[in-house]
């Protein structure tokens, strides 16, 4: 649909008749493709199809290990869907950065985050649930302050100082995640912490893990240009 201007599909579900799909991607070659994913065969699907994966951090890093390796160690058999493999894995989480870390904690015990966050188990039915879930309309309730220590521990919550979420981070490379999206998404924070705690992570725990001048994903794209012959 992104590549023709004569596009068609007839199938078992549902038939398209020719037409061009608009708009076209600006880019040349077209952007990055990904997909989510929570179960280790669509972890499986996506690298042979060569598409980054986007999933959920509804547990530790060595939860999510397993379907980590079962993605890197199917890439490298990718056919390609897009004109280049995407080799990413990215995980969505959440963070608190705060110069005072048992400030950083307490608050995490009060985001309001667990309706959002029994929601994504309730529509993603097919996601696995760690242990402990309730079943809707039953929310999950926010962390406790022990499990929010339990959750440091593992690496699963990225919460304190910046020396802290650094320490989380890590576990998150040694397994082999490429990218982390985060952000301090509690529904009742005021601004003024929002703005405070992602700077602070911007100046002081970014530079630690960005330190390559080219991400990975805009040299897969040069690179791709490079053998296409296009700017």
């Amino acid at each position: 649909m992104w590549s023709t201007t004569d596009y068609r599909f007839d199938g078992e579900y549902f038939s398209m008749p020719p037409r061009n799909v608009l708009p076209k991607p600006y880019t040349d070659p077209h952007p990055p493709l990904w997909i989510a994913a929570g179960n280790p065969s669509t972890f499986e699907k996506a690298a042979r199809m060569g598409v980054g994966v986007l999933c959920f951090a509804m547990g530790s890093p060595d939860m999510l290990k397993g379907l980590v390796e079962i993605y890197k160690n199917t890439i490298d058999q990718a056919e390609p869907v897009g004109e280049y493999v995407n080799n990413n894995v990215m995980i969505t989480s959440q963070m608190l950065c705060l110069n005072d870390g048992q400030k950083a904690r307490e608050i995490s015990c009060d985001m309001n985050g667990s309706y959002q966050n029994s929601l994504v188990f309730h529509y993603l039915d097919t996601f696995p649930k760690p242990p402990g879930i309730p079943e809707w309309p039953e929310e999950i309730p926010d962390p406790t302050l022990d499990q929010i220590d339990k959750g440091f521990a593992s690496g699963a919550s990225i919460v304190g100082t910046p020396d802290d979420c650094a320490e989380a981070l890590q576990k998150w490379e040694d397994v082999g995640v490429d990218q982390l999206i985060m952000g301090p998404s509690g529904s009742v924070f005021p601004h003024e912490l929002l703005a405070r705690t992602v700077k602070l992570f911007g100046d002081e725990v970014i530079p630690r893990f960005d330190k390559d001048p080219e991400h990975s994903t805009s040299r897969y794209r040069r690179e791709a240009a490079e053998r296409l012959g296009v700017k």
